[in-house]
């Protein structure tokens, strides 16, 4: 298993250590970044803060040394500080960088402004700002059901949860359909 499917497959140490044999057998700086977001990905989510503290920062480095993918870019790697700031408990530093997001690039893959969407409106409501997260997440859900997006419903529908009923009803009705529709 590489180390994006042992994440997945909830084996989050599992990924961490071969993502670090990964990272650490790159043949250069481009297959190093390769990996770099998807270890910081997997540190914070484990709740390892110096680990992913020392990653972001070596994407930083390499930001200007190598070529954008569609993960490896400023983008991309906003929302994952985000994501990884807020597990690693340290949302007041999430919260303060919500605003500061690069401005998407044709790298960017379209899907990652929505992800970045429903992380920000997760900083927001641990912030308490029900109209910030309100106002991310119903764009969300309509770039969602545009790009045909049902993981991103998934995640809307978690993120809403109670505390944001209207969104979670919209993220809902958007998921049954392309449901409806992919069983057609």
């Amino acid at each position: 298993m590489h180390g994006n499917e042992l994440r997945k497959a909830g084996l989050r140490g599992a990924a961490v250590q071969s993502l670090c044999r990964s990272a650490a057998t790159a043949s250069d700086e481009r297959a190093r970044a390769d990996v770099l977001p998807l270890r910081a990905w997997a540190a914070g989510a484990l709740g390892g803060s110096s680990m992913f503290d020392r990653v972001m920062r070596e994407t930083g480095v390499l930001l200007d040394r190598v070529d954008h993918t569609s993960l490896f870019n400023p983008f991309s790697l906003h929302e994952i500080r985000l994501r990884g700031l807020v597990a690693t408990g340290r949302t007041k530093a999430a919260m303060r960088l919500v605003d500061q997001s690069p401005t998407p690039t044709t790298v960017v893959a379209p899907q990652w402004r929505v992800i970045e969407l429903i992380t920000v409106a997760n900083v927001q409501l641990l912030a308490d700002d029900r109209s910030g997260a309100s106002q991310s997440l119903d764009i969300a859900i309509r770039e969602a059901e545009t790009q045909r997006l049902p993981h991103q419903l998934q995640r809307i529908l978690r993120t809403a949860g109670t505390r944001l009923p209207v969104q979670h009803a919209a993220a809902s009705q958007c998921l049954n359909r392309i449901r409806s529709e992919m069983a057609a």
